[in-house]
């Protein structure tokens, strides 16, 4: 007890009652001013429901979770799970008005067929009072966060919830979420404490979900639900096939009727790191604005670590320094890439110089016994310094040579977060031409990012769009034959194929057709990064491949190159970035320390054309070489011990992040010729002329086939390996003002001359049209087919419409098939004689027919078969024999001729990388 009196404490009261009356006065004022709690009806909870997500809830498609008992319900709330359409925020368009992705006519109206928007599933308490009327609601999550994914048929039991998510008129997924958690292993506390935090920021609850989904190779029109004991049963499409996913083996029975190829992947649960988690809680707690800033203040502090210690140089297993391939004389060799020139002087040991590398267990290149224009391995690196101010940062650098080598993009199980459909699987294929794993970054992951909207980076694995391409983002594209493509993808979906008309539409050939029948399909595979970087001014693609051992090198990027901005450029910390050069090689940079400057810098003196950055700390990044052993398992080794990218040690090994993988092109032998050989029953051999090196890639196949009676000769040239040249004829007769054509080809590509198609001459009156490098020595008519060389590489028009610009050839022929149709000109009777015909197919590969017949329609016949879509015959119009000869065959090819010739001018065989814009080439 205190010695003060009682008084003094009553008027200690008395004095402060007004304040107490006040704040009561205020708080009841507060309360009666607040909105009732809705009424305990359907329609009212579904409209509270709807509120807190600023959008609508129909009242059929709301469940509640089993319930807590009436004290954890009046305190902490009810979980309630619902279907709900948000409405997008002030300022942003709508999904049918958005830049990125197609016009909505091209990937189907947002809306589903009642009417309503696309919704996505959430999760939410809310409190309720003891007669079951909600009072309030909190801890809203979004369990599928789907823009562009409509989900319906929400079925729930226990802790296991299921719905289908529909899109461009078919289901592309169905998704199992387990809300209990699963059961997970036994963890160390640090593990289980990081698991707990992001089951929070994920789904509301510490335990997390467990998520498996269910994806099909031709999607159902539609698809019905109900969960027992035993799994999840479905009904797909109009005829409800019968299918039931397995709970003990989480395996998807059909019964033997598989229609759709439905297959199930569960989505592996990981604890990330708290450096992971560090963002989205400041997100989730504070805003996105804190969420960049708690991020940045963590890279800097790591950068300013990484900054003071000198990166070590990485021990490479190789095979000694990088000698030129060999090639024959008169030809370049384009193996492994230039020198890099050093930024600082002197160099260290080594710097700049490329050394053949491999893995500890290396295995020799199919077909390389023997052949000395094979190299030992396909895989050079070095290191470089290419920052004066900063001389302690290295750039580990690793050329790549494509033409043994193809690569494939694959999706994690948690990034990127798909605007339609399931996660990706983030699994390698089980193949022994594996040969290595490049990380990528993940861009905006996990439960408190910012929402995969109109904003989000794009990604297509194996022909279905994960995320929508965005116009003008730095972009990787990977066609079905494994060829990479670099750039910014183009306004408009410009590019040819692009992966609306491959999966995601009621499609006419599913992934699994496209597989099987192959082809070039562009894009297979997309993956967009955060900044591209571009030559200012580079030399042409194939400039380092038509010179002679005495040329100079090609020039490297100028210094205006750029790499475009990005968040956090300034800061010091792992990078790695992707690019392709002149010879069409790919380089892989990568620095434990580095800014986006030196980056840049690095891929400038790498004679970079085109790239990509793969992104930066705290991604998992680097590159790791992969050999696959009898058991199942995988032998990694990174390429520089310092790389944050964890290579997997088994084959059944998932990645929660994006990755590129990149296989040998062919397990025994040398790769398959990069060109068309169509046709099942043709028996298609490398012809007995010479060939453009190197010896174990021929440039040049032919068969022969039989149509009509007549035995049809059939030449197929490969898409860049040759330059293609049209000469005219001495036997031209041309108007005396017409300027003289040129009637051979420069003086410096005659030793590498390979073929000369015969296209015979115009007739005396009424010549049709021909231009040699750009002049017009025959006036064009505007009729039939048009053979058009830009660029060195031969195009079939329709005649008319056509500009003739500098440096390009041409020549009016008769168009005897358009559109995949023979045309009435291919049966006009004439003389029986040596006729041709040609074609030019989707990647590039010139056909040509050639037979003796009494029309054109025997060779236009042969063409169409091996599905030449546009046919001209090889006749000017003054039926002259017909001929393709050959270097080192027998007749043998004359520099010039009496009628004009298409003359085929050699290149050694480049890599395959590309620019975007080559796959939009007509």
């Amino acid at each position: 007890m205190t010695g003060r009196p009682l008084s003094t404490w009553i008027d200690h009261l008395r004095g402060r009652l007004p304040v107490a009356l006040g704040v009561a006065l205020l708080g009841a004022v507060a309360r009666l001013s607040t909105p009732p709690p809705p009424a305990r009806t359907a329609d009212a909870i579904a409209g509270m429901l709807g509120d807190a997500i600023g959008g609508a809830v129909s009242p059929d498609d709301f469940v509640w979770e089993e319930r807590g008992g009436f004290l954890s319900d009046a305190l902490l709330g009810r979980r309630v799970l619902f279907l709900g359409v948000p409405r997008p925020p002030a300022g942003e368009p709508a999904l049918g008005e958005r830049g990125a992705g197609p016009a909505p006519a091209e990937r189907g109206d947002e809306r589903a067929p009642d009417g309503r928007g696309a919704a996505d599933l959430y999760r939410a308490r809310v409190r309720l009072t003891r007669s079951g009327r909600p009072v309030s609601l909190d801890g809203l999550r979004n369990l599928t966060d789907t823009p562009l994914g409509d989900d319906r048929n929400l079925v729930a039991r226990g802790s296991r919830v299921a719905v289908t998510t529909s899109a461009f008129g078919v289901v592309q997924g169905i998704t199992l979420l387990d809300l209990g958690g699963g059961a997970p292993g036994p963890r160390p506390l640090g593990e289980r404490l990081r698991a707990a935090l992001d089951g929070w920021l994920e789904t509301g609850s510490a335990d997390g979900a467990s998520r498996t989904e269910i994806v099909f190779d031709t999607p159902p029109a539609s698809a019905r639900l109900d969960l027992v004991d035993e799994g999840l049963v479905m009904a797909l499409g109009p005829e409800a096939v019968p299918a039931a996913l397995n709970a003990g083996t989480g395996e998807v029975d059909t019964g033997g009727r598989d229609p759709f190829g439905a297959r199930a992947h569960h989505l592996p649960r990981r604890a990330p790191s708290f450096l992971e988690l560090a963002g989205p809680s400041a997100g989730r707690l504070l805003g996105p604005g804190a969420a960049a800033a708690v991020e940045r203040l963590a890279l800097a502090a790591g950068g300013a670590a990484a900054g003071v210690r000198a990166a070590p140089a990485a021990a490479y297993l190789t095979h000694g320094a990088a000698s030129p391939e060999p090639a024959p004389e008169g030809w370049p060799s384009l193996w492994p890439p230039p020198q890099v020139e050093p930024a600082i002087q002197p160099p260290l040991p080594g710097e700049g110089e490329w050394v053949l590398v491999s893995p500890s267990q290396p295995r020799v290149l199919p077909g390389v016994e023997g052949d000395p224009q094979r190299p030992s391995s396909p895989f050079a690196a070095t290191t470089v310094r290419p920052d004066p101010q900063r001389e302690h940062v290295r750039v580990h650098l690793l050329a790549i040579d494509t033409r043994h080598v193809k690569f494939t993009l694959q999706a994690g199980f948690e990034a990127p977060r798909p605007t339609v459909g399931p996660h990706g699987t983030g699994q390698l294929p089980d193949a022994a031409t594996l040969r290595g794993a490049i990380g990528l970054g993940v861009g905006a992951r996990g439960p408190g990012a910012a929402p995969a909207g109109a904003g989000a980076l794009g990604m297509v694995v194996g022909g279905r769009a994960l995320v929508p391409p965005r116009d003008g983002a730095a972009t990787i594209g990977v066609d079905l034959s494994g060829r990479p493509y670099f750039g910014a993808w183009p306004s408009g979906g410009d590019v040819a194929r692009v992966p609306w008309a491959l999966w995601q539409g009621p499609p006419a050939a599913s992934p699994r057709d496209l597989r099987d029948g192959g082809g070039r399909r562009f894009p297979w595979a997309l993956w967009q990064g955060p900044s591209l970087f571009e030559a200012a001014s580079p030399a042409p693609a194939l400039a380092a491949l038509a010179g002679s051992p005495a040329s100079p090198p090609a020039e490297r990027a100028p210094a205006g190159a750029a790499l475009s901005p990005g968040d956090g450029d300034d800061l010091v910390v792992e990078r790695s970035a992707l690019c392709m050069t002149d010879r069409g090689l790919v380089i892989h940079a990568w620095s434990g320390a580095a800014d986006a400057a030196a980056m840049r810098a690095a891929l400038e003196r790498a004679r970079c054309l085109a790239g990509v950055s793969l992104g930066r700390a705290p991604d998992p990044l680097g590159v790791a070489f992969l050999s696959r052993q009898a058991d199942g398992g995988l032998s990694a080794e990174r390429l520089a011990p310092e790389m944050s990218l964890a290579p997997p040690a088994h084959v059944a090994a998932a990645s929660p992040g994006p990755f590129l993988y990149f296989e040998s092109r062919s397990a025994d032998g040398p790769p398959a010729p990069d060109l068309s050989l169509p046709g099942e029953r043709v028996g298609w051999a490398a012809d007995g002329g010479a060939q453009p090196p190197p010896a174990w890639s021929p440039a040049v196949y032919a068969a022969s086939a039989v149509h009509l009676g007549a035995q049809v000769r059939l030449h197929a040239f490969a898409p860049d390996r040759f330059l293609f040249r049209l000469r005219a004829g001495s036997r031209e007769i041309s108007p005396r003002t017409a300027p003289k054509l040129d009637a051979e080809v420069p003086a410096d590509e005659r030793p590498r001359l390979m073929a000369a198609i015969g296209v015979g001459t115009g007739r005396r009156r009424g010549p049709r049209g021909l231009a040699v490098g750009g002049t017009v020595g025959l006036r064009f008519r505007g009729e039939g087919g048009l053979l058009l060389v830009r660029g060195g590489r031969v195009e079939i028009r329709p005649a008319g419409g056509v500009e003739v610009g500098p440096g390009t050839d041409a020549t009016e022929l008769p168009l005897t098939a358009d559109d995949g149709r023979l045309r009435p000109e291919a049966r006009e009777i004439g003389t029986m004689r040596r006729r041709s015909a040609a074609c030019a197919l989707d990647d590039g590969t010139l056909l040509v027919a050639t037979t003796t017949f009494d029309s054109d329609e025997a060779t236009t016949e042969a063409l169409l078969d091996l599905g030449c879509a546009r046919v001209v015959a090889l006749d000017r119009g003054a039926h002259r024999n017909a001929f393709v000869h050959r270097a080192a065959g027998d007749p043998a090819l004359q520099q010039a001729y009496e009628e004009t010739a298409l003359f085929a001018v050699g290149l050694a065989m480049p890599g395959r990388a590309r620019r975007l814009t080559d796959a939009a080439r007509p």
